[in-house]
């Protein structure tokens, strides 16, 4: 079965129909069944933030994902500290920062003991170096 990590953007775009990437997003769902669905936790504190939690709708729909037998989360655990020290070298010396969370994809994407598939991510530039060296297929329409 296929293994397919899901970065924040995707979720923000799902359940909101003035995202930019909503129609995108929806295209995408379906292929949530074809595979297990690994999610990074740090991507939960991005996706479940004030303005996701007041919508009712939205947490009830993520939550029924969230419950399904094919959805894994992640513990970024074994990451934290290398993400971390990812992201003050992205920031200080190279033309393009990089977010926390970004870096813990990056290295979970990087990691051989986790067998990925797939990435769904509307943020291609910030991981296609990766997932191309790794045959990692980015879904993203």
């Amino acid at each position: 079965m296929n293994n397919i990590i899901i970065d924040t953007g995707f979720w923000f775009a799902l359940f909101n129909k003035e995202d930019q990437h909503h129609k995108q997003a929806v295209e995408i769902v379906e292929y949530l069944e074809l595979g297990n669905i690994l999610i990074p936790f740090p991507t939960l504190y991005e996706t479940i933030n004030t303005k996701f939690s007041k919508m009712k709708e939205w947490f009830s729909e993520f939550e029924k994902i969230l419950n399904k037998e094919n959805v894994k989360l992640i513990n970024d655990e074994e990451y934290k500290n290398d993400a971390l020290n990812l992201s003050l070298e992205y920031s200080l010396r190279k033309d393009r920062p990089l977010s926390l969370v970004d870096n813990i994809i990056r290295l979970m994407l990087d990691d051989d003991h986790i067998k990925i598939d797939y990435l769904i991510s509307f943020n291609i530039k910030d991981f296609v170096d990766i997932c191309q060296n790794k045959r990692i297929e980015i879904l993203n329409s």
